[in-house]
C-alpha cells in the first residue's frame, strides 16, 4: 500500500477549506459586518512527526485588504514567541510574521478562512544562535461570541527552518480577537 505524506495530506485539506470558503460567502453580502482592524493573540503547538515539536503565544494586528462582495482579504501583522525541540536541542524563538487570509461567514456567528503565513526570526538555544525562517498555511474559523469578539481556531502546517535543520507539521491555534 501506497504511504501519503503529511505534507500531501495538509495540501489536500487546505484545498477542501478554500473550496468551502468561496462557496460560502453569501452571509457578508447581506449583513452590515465591516471593520477596519483586528487585534488578538492566541496559543500555538507544532507537532513534528520526525521527533520535534514547538509551542509557544503569539499576538497580532491586522487590517482588511478587501472587504466586500463576502470575501474578505485580511493581512495579519504577527509578533511569536515559541519554544521548538529538535532532538535533544532546544531553541527559544521571537519571531514576526506576516499571514494573509482569505474567507467569508458561513452564518452569522462562524467566519471560515484559509490562509498563507511567513516570517522571521532568531532564536538560541544549546549554546548556539540560529536564524529561524518559518512558513505555512492552512484554514481557521472565527466563531463570534460578541458582534466585536471571536474564538478563533485554526489548523494548518508550519515549516521552520532552523539552523540547517528544516522541520515542521501539523500546528494548530486557538485565541480570541477583537474587531474594532
Amino acid at each position: 500500500m501506497k504511504k501519503v505524506s503529511l505534507f500531501t495530506k495538509t495540501a489536500k485539506f487546505v484545498s477542501l477549506l478554500i473550496a468551502i470558503i468561496f462557496s460560502t460567502n453569501s452571509y457578508a453580502q447581506e449583513s452590515d459586518f465591516t471593520f477596519k482592524r483586528i487585534g488578538g493573540g492566541g496559543f500555538t503547538v507544532v507537532f513534528d512527526m520526525a521527533g520535534g515539536y514547538g509551542w509557544g503565544g503569539h499576538g497580532e494586528f491586522a487590517f482588511p485588504v478587501r472587504d466586500r462582495g463576502g470575501l474578505q482579504i485580511i493581512s495579519h501583522i504577527i509578533g511569536k514567541g515559541m519554544s521548538v525541540v529538535v532532538n535533544d536541542n532546544r531553541y527559544g524563538i521571537g519571531s514576526i510574521a506576516n499571514k494573509i487570509s482569505f474567507g467569508g461567514f458561513l452564518s452569522p456567528k462562524i467566519r471560515t478562512y484559509g490562509f498563507i503565513q511567513g516570517g522571521i526570526g532568531i532564536g538560541g538555544g544549546n549554546e548556539t544562535i540560529a536564524l529561524n525562517l518559518n512558513f505555512g498555511g492552512g484554514g481557521g474559523m472565527d466563531v463570534f461570541v460578541h458582534r466585536r469578539m471571536s474564538i478563533y481556531f485554526e489548523v494548518g502546517y508550519l515549516q521552520h527552518h532552523l539552523g540547517n535543520k528544516l522541520i515542521g507539521g501539523m500546528s494548530a491555534s486557538i485565541g480570541v480577537r477583537s474587531w474594532f
